[in-house]
């Protein structure tokens, strides 16, 4: 029993001791022991209020541990730490078991120094031991523990740096942080949450789970009112530009680390947002963002992959400036990469075998827009910018980017250096596909809409305007080379004006397709097929006064090709445009329509042109020439100023032009009798024509003038100047003379009522020297009324028909014609035109002797009729002369005799002259039976001689 007492004794004392060294020699211990080794090896002064340890329940609590500089400024402190230790536990897991650690207002204070040194890098004092060090063969494997509860109460770390010229502070108060079941047990998971409040405004929570062998975390973010500012003012010397205060971010971020396999790393987030950001640089603002959304954003270390869907930029706005320091954007960071290091990522980047995935689902984006290019002097404003994309997909540097939508209000570009405008209202650009794999470019099926469009160069004084642009692409690739299938365009209401060569084009509807565009690597340009279709021109130009416009326009070109200084056409087509010509000043008009021209094979290279074929069939062209006033001096003073201007310097080459079924309407209304005829189904042929000065081309033509008329023109021609070679032949059969009433009417007061036209013009010229024939025959004219004309030339024309026509009816006229076409005063038309007036004058004065002709009479057989003074009878001498007067008039029913006696006034009386004219007509109706229709005695009486002249006139019949 005593031994039994004994060791009672000892046990109590034991645990009297153990109780009484727990509560009271072991924190003193600890206490003075904590502060002595941590002065030995840090630089501050360290502070304990007190220490508790309770040995029956292993609970340990530290109060106001501080750590103070050389300033007696506080580096570290903690109000108080509590840790509730199960030793039971421990020793029956064989781990270290912990139930709770509240570690409550915990205090840090984080100092940079000006030389970039941290407070707390520097708080171990400088030692001369050398460590040596520790070899281990084995990894030994660590004691588990496992602490139920970890409790971070009322903590908070100030940041403060100096090495800004503008001391900079950053906080991170009331931190609150709790986490369960922390260890490394095989499947013990910990759960942990996390609050703190940065600076004023920003509020992060932070919880989920954590697993520490192997190591897997998980949980969710959020940040709430994070003032970007705040951040960035850390180190201002990396940023060329200043934020504003109000810029913010809420971030909602779900996180996923799993260290099982291999290191895992997930996030995504269930909010994003970027609110309020103004950058501003030199004092101007250069950005400006309202909102931008994310709605989703997720990040896969593991399999390399960013997803974000559903973007909203909302009221963004750039304003970009160039100017000697470069492109303000580009400056936004003041530090650059050396070149090794851009030498290194470049290599390391080359070397990632697996690439990057990066996928944009659903983008919206508004904005506006401003470039200001000071070293240019220009300026560029877009507004209301919109952008919409389905999908964006990034791998490496291939880029696809589907349903792309753009969208802006007005455009306006100034460039006063060069006195350029341009400017445009609404913008849409929509396109199904864009595919971008480094610098090659693909795009799919696009479509753009412009309202309007305002070009303005003040310098070549041109404007090109169009209200309404629609254009389709259905395949664009840019890469070495630049194709496109140009589906559609249409451009509605365009104008371009070129005030310094004073014309101008309109158009209210132009559409055009082109297939196969190319340009390639040496900017050579290749089309196979385009298309100008459903258009309407219009074209004026001022100095040669002519306008010109065109409906309905289809123009097909094949195989066009561009290279350097040659442009190759191989085929245009036009077909059936409607196109009116009008020359303002000379009133001529020119209408065309049903025409379908064919070109084969056109080039232009080096002052050289040329056109292997042309095949025109089936025109319609209508020429009116309508009143004026201009002399006809002044006309042809103009026109040979106009063809000195126009003389072509480029050598031509254009192959055979075949005429196929044209049809040739011309109204002349300068007349007093508006004149036009028609020649149709004209057709033929022109052989190749060059302009070498020895060259020469042939031509042959055939058509139908009005109803009934043919015309066929054939001939050689020097197509350069026609005064070295000219030889051409115009026949024209069966013209009716009903058309040229109206020139008739004009130049010699009459209309016609019938007849027919035949003419054989052939005009030969060889070095300028002309030699021309003229024939015409007329065939049962009829002439009609009289009509007053101011230059019309007053002649007895019946009796001129009358005279010329045979016994069918017919008045063959040979008219030729010489000179030299380089006399000033020469004119084919003047000359015809003098030569057919001479006959028809030659034929009324000179009648006796042009019918005297066809009986083979002459003048002074038939002219008169001779008696000797005081004789009054018809003898042999005055029969002979009526005999041969009778037979003209028998065979010439059309024709009258007309005569008015005459006598010697000093020597005979003037009944004697009455005897002689009425035994002339006496003779005619009685002996010779002439129709007394066709004598004709004239009341006047003639005093100067014995001889009665006679007169030939037409009857009517």
């Amino acid at each position: 029993m005593k031994a039994l007492k004994i060791t009672s004794y000892i046990i109590i004392t034991l645990l009297f001791l153990y109780i009484l060294s727990g509560f009271f020699l072991l924190p003193y211990i600890a206490k003075k022991e904590i502060i002595k080794n941590l002065d030995e090896i840090l630089i501050t002064k360290t502070k304990i209020e007190d220490i508790y340890f309770n040995p029956l329940t292993l609970n340990l609590e530290i109060k106001d541990f501080t750590l103070l500089d050389d300033k007696e400024q506080k580096v570290l402190g903690l109000k108080s730490l509590f840790i509730d230790f199960r030793a039971l536990k421990s020793i029956e897991k064989k781990h270290i078991h912990i139930k709770d650690v509240v570690l409550e207002g915990i205090y840090l204070n984080i100092i940079e120094e000006k030389k970039g040194f941290f407070n707390l890098a520097n708080l171990l004092k400088p030692t001369d031991t050398i460590k040596e060090e520790t070899k281990t063969t084995e990894t030994e494997k660590l004691i588990d523990f496992l602490v139920s509860k970890i409790v971070l109460k009322d903590a908070n770390i100030d940041f403060t740096s100096f090495t800004d010229s503008k001391k900079y502070n950053l906080y991170l108060k009331d931190i609150n942080y709790t986490i369960y079941d922390f260890g490394t047990f095989k499947n013990s998971l910990s759960s942990n949450n996390l609050e703190f409040k940065l600076n004023e405004n920003t509020d992060i929570k932070i919880s989920g789970g954590l697993k520490i062998d192997p190591f897997i975390a998980y949980g969710k973010i959020n940040i709430s009112n994070l003032k970007i500012k705040e951040l960035l003012d850390f180190d201002k010397s990396l940023f060329n530009f200043e934020l504003n205060p109000e810029a913010n971010i809420n971030l909602d971020l779900n996180y996923n680390i799993d260290t099982t396999d291999n290191f895992k790393l997930f996030l995504n987030s269930d909010i994003f947002e970027i609110n309020n950001l103004q950058l501003k640089q030199n004092q101007k603002e250069i950005a400006r963002l309202n909102k931008l959304d994310l709605k989703y954003f997720s990040f896969d270390l593991n399999n390399q992959e960013l997803n974000f869907k559903d973007l909203y930029i909302k009221d963004l706005y750039a304003n970009m400036i160039l100017d000697k320091a470069g492109v303000n954007f580009a400056n936004l960071l003041k530090v650059q990469k050396d070149e090794e290091e851009i030498k290194n990522s470049k290599e390391n980047s080359n070397n990632d075998s697996k690439p990057w995935k990066i996928n944009l689902d659903n983008i919206n984006l508004n904005a506006n827009y401003d470039f200001d290019d000071i070293l240019n002097n220009s300026k560029l404003n877009i507004k209301d910018i919109k952008v919409k994309t389905s999908n964006i997909n990034i791998i490496n540097n291939k880029i696809n980017i589907k349903g792309a939508n753009l969208v802006t209000s007005i455009t306006k570009y100034l460039d006063k250096k060069n006195k350029l405008n341009i400017s445009s209202n609404k913008t849409d650009l929509k396109s199904d596909d864009i595919f971008i794999n480094g610098s090659k470019i693909e795009v799919v099926n696009s479509a753009l809409k412009k309202d309007k469009i305002i070009f303005e160069d003040e310098k070549l004084k041109m404007k090109i305007a169009t209200n309404n642009i629609e254009l389709k692409l259905s395949k664009l690739s840019i890469f070495d080379e630049i194709s496109f299938d140009l589906s559609n365009i249409i451009l509605n209401d365009l104008l371009l004006e070129d005030k310094n060569n004073n014309f101008s084009i309109s158009s209210k509807s132009s559409k055009l397709k082109v297939n196969n565009f190319l340009l390639d690597k040496q900017n050579n340009i290749s089309i196979d097929k385009s298309e100008l279709y459903d258009t309407n021109v219009n074209f004026f130009d001022t100095n040669s006064s002519f306008d010109i416009s065109t409906k309905n326009t289809n123009l097909k070109i094949s195989n066009f090709n561009l290279k350097k200084d040659s442009i190759i056409f191989g085929q245009i087509l036009l077909k059936e445009p409607k196109i009116d010509i009008l020359n303002v000043a000379s009133k001529l008009k020119i209408e065309a329509k049903n025409i379908d021209l064919d070109l084969r094979k056109l080039i232009s290279k080096n002052s050289f042109f040329k056109i292997e074929k042309t095949n025109l069939n089936n025109p319609h062209i209508s020429i009116v020439l309508a009143k004026t006033t201009q002399k006809n001096g002044e006309i042809k003073e103009k026109e040979e100023q106009e063809e000195i201007n126009n003389r072509k310097k480029t050598r031509f080459n254009l192959g055979p032009i075949n005429i196929n079924n044209m049809t040739l309407d011309f109204e002349d209304k300068n007349l007093a009798i508006p004149f036009k005829t028609t020649i149709s189904k004209l057709k033929g042929e022109i052989s190749e024509i060059k302009n070498k000065n020895k060259s020469s081309s042939e031509l042959e033509i055939n058509g139908i003038v009005d109803e009934y008329g043919v015309a066929k023109i054939t001939g050689i021609v020097n197509p350069n100047n026609i005064k070295i070679l000219t030889d051409i032949n115009m026949k024209f059969n069966n013209i009716s003379m009903k058309n040229f009433t109206p020139y008739t009417a004009k130049f010699v007061g009459r209309t016609i009522k019938d007849g027919k036209l035949e003419l054989d013009l052939n005009y030969n010229i060889s070095q300028s020297n002309l030699k021309a024939k003229n024939n015409i025959v007329i065939k049962k004219l009829v002439l009609g009324d009289k009509v007053e004309d101011p230059e019309a030339i007053s002649l007895p024309l019946d009796l001129a028909i009358t005279l010329l026509e045979d016994s069918s009816k017919t008045i063959d006229i040979n008219l030729p014609v010489s000179g030299n076409v380089d006399d000033p005063q020469f004119s084919i038309a003047a000359i015809v035109w003098k030569a057919f007036i001479n006959l028809i004058t030659k034929a009324i004065t000179a009648p006796f002797s042009l019918i005297g002709s066809l009986f083979n009479f002459s003048e002074d057989e038939i002219n008169s009729v001779d008696f000797n003074l005081k004789e009054s009878e018809i003898t042999p001498v005055q029969k002979e002369t009526l005999d041969k007067i009778a037979i003209i008039l028998k065979s010439k029913k059309e024709f009258a005799i007309s005569f008015s006696p005459s006598f010697d006034e000093k020597n005979e009386k003037e009944a004697i002259a009455k005897q002689r004219a009425l035994n002339i007509e006496q003779y005619l109706l009685n002996d010779k039976s002439i129709d007394k229709k066709q004598v004709i005695l004239e009341k006047d009486i003639k005093k100067s001689s014995p001889i009665i002249e006679l007169n030939l006139k037409a009857i009517k019949q």
